[in-house]
């Protein structure tokens, strides 16, 4: 299986880490990053913009430092886009397809203690996901959206089904790039300083999904990945910009 990224960024050599991160054609820049073999490999193999050492991710804009979710070395995503309201990624995926993963924008509605979970829907509704998701993956779509908490915090719940989004591919004999199974993403907005946060996690693990698999997004624990969320929330340590 190989990795793939869906978030509207690259992963990139720190060589060429001056290079602007468009958010367009993302598939093909992940395809192109799978045949290039810049796959899965250990964030000691410099291919991330940031810098991991002993199980912690520096953001390379000095934002925040985040423990790793996973055990051992994971495959590391991250990128920038200064441009696009000063958005930013990183995703940690293990090797059964477990993701895990933080992006982020500029907070331009208020401070973090006065935003209110509905303009975080609207937020999240209008501008993240489009920009995030829709960009590359057109017919991507969120299936449920609620307010909710994430460590104690207002947050803004949501679950997202992002066709041939899943975080693995398979190599399939006749077909020229990687088949990738669609995805479905558990989400949670947070505001936290001067931006905003989205947390996501993959809902269908590619190596433990059975043909049969499916997500009910009207079940009365439709949320019960947020537990994953609020991990991920509590591992990152926000620097003083």
């Amino acid at each position: 299986m190989l990795l793939s990224s869906d978030m509207g960024f690259r992963a990139i050599d720190r060589k060429n880490a001056k290079l602007p991160m468009m958010m367009s054609n993302i598939r093909i820049f992940a395809t192109a990053l799978v045949a290039a073999a810049l796959i899965a490999a250990p964030a000691q193999a410099g291919r991330i913009l940031g810098h991991f050492s002993d199980g912690v991710y520096s953001n390379p804009q000095k934002i925040f430092n985040v423990r790793s979710p996973f055990p051992g070395e994971p495959a590391i995503l991250d990128g920038i886009d200064p441009d696009n309201n000063g958005a930013g990624a990183v995703s940690f995926i293990d090797e059964g397809g477990r993701l895990l993963g933080i992006l982020y924008m500029n907070n331009q509605i208020k401070n973090d203690e006065e935003i209110k979970p509905e303009e975080m829907r609207d937020w999240f509704r209008e501008t993240g996901f489009p920009k995030f998701f829709k960009v590359s993956l057109p017919n991507a779509e969120i299936l449920r959206d609620e307010p909710g908490e994430i460590a104690g915090q207002p947050a803004w719940i949501a679950i997202a089904r992002l066709p041939g989004g899943s975080p693995l591919g398979k190599i399939v004999h006749g077909f020229d790039e990687p088949i990738h199974s669609d995805s479905w993403r558990g989400i949670a907005i947070v505001a936290h300083d001067q931006r905003l946060y989205l947390l996501m996690t993959e809902l269908r693990v590619e190596a433990l999904a059975t043909p049969d698999w499916k997500y009910d997004v009207d079940a009365a624990d439709w949320n019960q990945f947020l537990p994953q969320l609020v991990d991920l929330y509590q591992r990152i340590v926000f620097l003083k910009q």
